[in-house]
């Protein structure tokens, strides 16, 4: 995923979340951006593919090897080719690949999302155990029609669970006009919805937030479900907090004020001792 340095998302947001679950963390950045891309005029970008051939054969001399590899915004449909090729040596036995499939939102694809990058994300999402697409990125999976501006209707658990992965996550599932929340699959389990507070501004990083809090969850043991119900919580809590401030919303939210209730979560889900 990249690296944006302000903003609150992507790496700034996922880094921290992933840490406090007590993983180590590697971060292989996909791309180099000034600010995130909604709201602060014209962003210095660098895409990292050179980085990254480079930083993944020297982990392959290393013999580096990972619990689990989480996938997420690429400057360009050839880095999910060249991390796909690269899993074999990535993955641990019995690994975990998670793959956030960004590529939309709001009915509209990103300006770089062209239809080599679905399929490449499609290819990575039959080979994941979780993922967590919105609901412009299900439909693109799915070979859906888009309406910009308007977010697709969203499929039932079935359909997502077609495109192969062990779990979805399906994000901004609505109820009603004042809530929003997450449909949770798993192949041969029920399907699990949890909804919380709908707030009246948008804000970069929740998706980024979200896909963090499951995976730690995951990490320390807890089903989709327990992981689901305490993202959404973590959400809730960092969008209140957030709303305490008079601050622009392409800052992104006040997750930090957030952190130490998740940790005590963690902790108190997982029967792991607190933290000093």
């Amino acid at each position: 995923m990249d690296l944006s340095s302000v903003g609150r998302c992507s790496a700034l947001v996922v880094v921290p979340v992933l840490a406090l679950s007590g993983s180590s963390v590697a971060f292989l950045p996909t791309a180099y951006l000034s600010t995130h891309t909604g709201g602060f005029g014209q962003v210095h970008r660098s895409d990292l593919s050179q980085d990254m051939a480079g930083s993944l054969a020297h982990w392959k001399r290393l013999g580096l090897r990972f619990d689990a590899v989480y996938i997420g915004y690429v400057a360009h449909h050839s880095q999910l080719d060249m991390l796909e090729d690269a899993l074999p040596d990535l993955l641990a036995p019995g690994a975990r690949l998670y793959v956030d499939p960004v590529m939309g939102d709001m009915g509209r694809r990103y300006a770089y999302c062209k239809e080599e990058l679905v399929t490449g994300f499609r290819r990575l999402c039959a080979r994941a155990h979780t993922i967590f697409p919105n609901r412009t990125e299900a439909a693109l999976l799915l070979g859906q029609p888009l309406v910009e501006g308007q977010e697709p209707a969203p499929p039932d658990a079935g359909q997502l669970l077609s495109l192969g992965a062990a779990q979805v996550v399906l994000t901004g599932v609505t109820q009603g006009s004042d809530r929003i929340g997450v449909l949770a699959a798993s192949q041969g389990q029920p399907s699990h919805a949890t909804f919380r507070r709908r707030y009246p501004a948008s804000y970069p990083g929740t998706g980024d937030l979200l896909a963090s809090t499951v995976i730690a969850g995951l990490s320390l043991g807890l089903d989709l479900g327990q992981a689901c119900e305490t993202a959404c919580d973590m959400l809730d809590a960092s969008l209140r907090h957030t709303q305490r401030y008079d601050t622009p919303t392409r800052f992104g939210l006040a997750y930090e004020r957030a952190l130490p209730a998740l940790a005590r979560d963690f902790a108190r889900l997982s029967r792991l001792p607190d933290q000093p």
